[in-house]
């Protein structure tokens, strides 16, 4: 159930009997201009915490909720990307003031649609045959390799959102696996086009790594590279690489030449990669070679 709460905007405020927030209401509220877009955003964060899954799920409900945290961690990482609680430029100086509009307009959407697969689910649940099982799983329910991936993963997300909650919210759940697919396909166009207007590359790439970092082990990056088809492609990516390592072969460094890690002393995170194999490098006298990734700090190149 969505319950904003709104001090001193009573008028843009149109609850319905159930107390719930309709998308009308949401958009009515918009229109007021009484939600801010780092409002929206913390709202949309939000959102991800209260779905739950019925029983048509069975034990695919693990890997669904981790798809949802993946949706959930995107949608982080692009606000924290753009700082945007503390920049209204969104991390482009020259940004428009119908570009930021249309990244309100975004984030407005991904309520609406958490709101309308919401009463989807409350109108199934309404018109469920007698005895139908409408209990939902809980987290008790997961494997405990999947809790400890769900907790990180929802940790990550989490810390990037100021403290305290826009949306009051009571937990709900989705019964089919269509509308699980219709909220994630809508949600990840969405992010798209907020990723394509303010896209913030070196944050998002610097971001995504330590997000890999703080996974860590080979088993739930595997778990990840599965539940991100379709939802996260650089969190896909990102863990592929690590997976995979790095693979070296002949490399003469005459000047400097980077091919792989580097970690500065303002580095907090884990490593990652699985490996690294060399063979046949090679530095001549002035040269400098740095063979992995960059995270952190002064780039390799400044020395």
């Amino acid at each position: 159930m969505f319950i904003l709460e709104l001090p001193n905007v009573e008028s843009a405020l149109i609850e319905r009997e159930d107390s719930s927030i309709d998308k009308d209401s949401i958009i009515e509220l918009w229109l007021f201009g009484a939600i801010g877009i780092a409002s929206a955003f913390t709202a949309c964060v939000d959102c991800f915490e209260y779905i739950q899954f019925g029983r048509h799920f069975g034990r695919d409900f693990q890997t669904s909720q981790l798809a949802l945290n993946c949706a959930r961690l995107r949608l982080t990482r692009w606000g924290k990307s753009v700082n945007i609680y503390d920049d209204p430029k969104l991390g482009r100086q020259d940004a428009t003031t119908a570009e930021i509009q249309l990244a309100k307009n975004a984030l407005l959407q991904i309520l609406v649609l958490f709101a309308d697969t919401e009463s989807i689910s409350k109108k199934y649940k309404l018109t469920a045959k007698a005895g139908e099982d409408l209990s939902a799983y809980s987290t008790s329910d997961m494997d405990p390799m999947m809790v400890a991936l769900d907790n990180q993963m929802k940790g990550l997300a989490i810390q990037r959102q100021k403290k305290g909650r826009f949306l009051k919210l009571t937990s709900w759940a989705l019964y089919h696996r269509s509308a699980l697919k219709d909220l994630l396909e809508q949600t990840v166009l969405l992010l798209d086009e907020i990723e394509r207007l303010f896209p913030a590359p070196q944050a998002r790439t610097t971001f995504v790594q330590q997000e890999a970092a703080a996974i860590g082990d080979k088993q739930s990056l595997e778990l990840i590279v599965d539940v991100a088809t379709g939802v996260d492609s650089l969190l896909q990516k990102t863990v592929k690489d690590a997976i995979a390592g790095h693979q070296y072969s002949y490399i003469t460094f005459g000047g400097k030449g980077l091919a792989g890690d580097a970690y500065s002393s303002d580095w907090k995170d884990g490593a990652i990669g699985a490996s690294h194999k060399y063979d046949g490098i090679k530095v001549e006298e002035g040269g400098k070679g740095l063979l992995g990734n960059k995270y952190g700090g002064k780039d390799f190149f400044d020395d």
